[in-house]
């Protein structure tokens, strides 16, 4: 019996010092990193500085950027839309808002022409996007020119309500602006050409009337000082009627860019004069301008990139109605020759147009914009 004892007590012994050993030789399994520890935080890795991360991230946004630039535009049916970029974009001349046609729309009318232009697919774009080709407006749709000639307060005007100023509800500006907010998807754009003595007569100064307009992505330019004849008139005087307006708009709107001109009573000077329109200078004051505007439709209304624009004899068509070239008349023309219109497919660096017609386009004005044909 003590025999059995002590022969289990020694396997007991044996059996213990065996765990021991088989402990002691097994590996210490290590615990998991603490959770908020960075994944660059191991030994042997070098750690990225907030510098070289910032620098990183402004590499990504940039490659970002770069992506959504380089994106194709949304493509769209051609056979169905059958845009025609190298049609007919109307540039219209307006003056006053009062009751003395044809040269003058009453608020009614004036409405009445801009009603019509919302529901048959017209829409205003500015007039550097017109020079520029840069015609954004959906596919589908016509680019349109709003023109205002002399200044008139009838135009534009401000006035003031409770301490501050506002375009008076009844002049043109006051009118679009006023379409716009009833129609948010036709954009009040229009271009007011000025002569040199207190344009847009009404509350404020003259920096504050301009820069009314400029802020609300209007545009200004030259009408002249006095209104002038210029078919009457020698270099020296062509010159200073031009240049005084230019140095008078460029003294108040710092650093502002006017690429267009119009001419008063639609008449320009002798052929031999004629360069005097596009650059010249008034008492060191130097101008330039790459287009000019008459009165009425002297040619069609072909874009700026088609072969057969006359960059200083550009045509508009008078704002009213009644009369043989007027711009009524030449709604019901565009309703009845609709593939006569500048019909965009809203990509605004690509000119779309129906094969056989690309031969029309000055290849050497598209700035970069690739030609479609369908």
């Amino acid at each position: 019996m003590r025999h059995d004892k002590k022969t289990i007590i020694l396997r007991i012994c044996l059996l213990l010092a065996l765990l021991l050993i088989v402990t002691s030789c097994t590996p210490t399994i290590p615990k998991e990193p603490p959770k908020n520890m960075e994944q660059g935080e191991k030994e042997g890795v070098e750690q990225e500085t907030i510098e070289e991360v910032e620098e990183k991230e402004e590499m990504i946004d940039q490659e970002n950027k770069d992506e959504e630039v380089d994106s194709p535009a949304v493509e769209i049916d051609y056979q169905q839309i059958q845009p025609n970029e190298i049609g007919h974009i109307m540039v219209v001349m307006y003056h006053g808002i009062m009751d003395n046609p044809p040269y003058h729309r009453t608020e009614e009318d004036f409405w009445k022409d801009l009603k019509y232009m919302y529901d048959h697919n017209y829409r205003p774009i500015s007039i550097q996007d017109y020079v520029k080709q840069n015609i954004t407006i959906e596919a589908g749709y016509t680019p349109i020119v709003l023109t205002f000639d002399d200044g008139l307060p009838s135009t534009f005007s401000l006035i003031e309500e409770n301490g501050e100023l506002k375009a008076d509800p009844h002049c043109a500006v006051g009118i679009m602006e006023r379409f716009s907010e009833t129609y948010p998807d036709f954009k009040a754009r229009a271009t007011f050409y000025i002569n040199g003595h207190d344009p847009f007569e009404g509350a404020g100064s003259v920096k504050d009337r301009f820069e009314y307009l400029i802020e609300r992505g209007y545009d200004i330019s030259n009408h002249t000082d006095t209104h002038a004849d210029l078919a009457s008139l020698n270099a020296e005087e062509i010159q200073k009627e031009i240049g005084k307006v230019d140095a008078m708009i460029k003294g108040i709107l710092t650093d502002y860019s006017m690429d267009t001109f119009s001419y008063p009573f639609g008449k320009r000077p002798k052929e031999e004069l004629r360069k005097w329109i596009g650059a010249g200078s008034y008492e060191g004051h130097e101008y330039t301008y790459q287009m000019a505007f008459r009165e009425g439709p002297s040619g069609p209304f072909v874009p700026p990139i088609h072969t057969q624009f006359e960059f200083y004899n550009v045509p508009r068509v008078r704002g009213s109605e009644g009369a043989e070239g007027d711009l009524w008349w030449y709604f019901d023309f565009y309703e009845k020759n609709p593939k006569q219109r500048y019909i965009s497919d809203g990509n605004p660096n690509r000119i779309a147009v129906p094969e056989g017609k690309e031969s029309n386009i000055q290849v050497e004005a598209l700035q970069g914009k690739e030609i479609y044909t369908y």
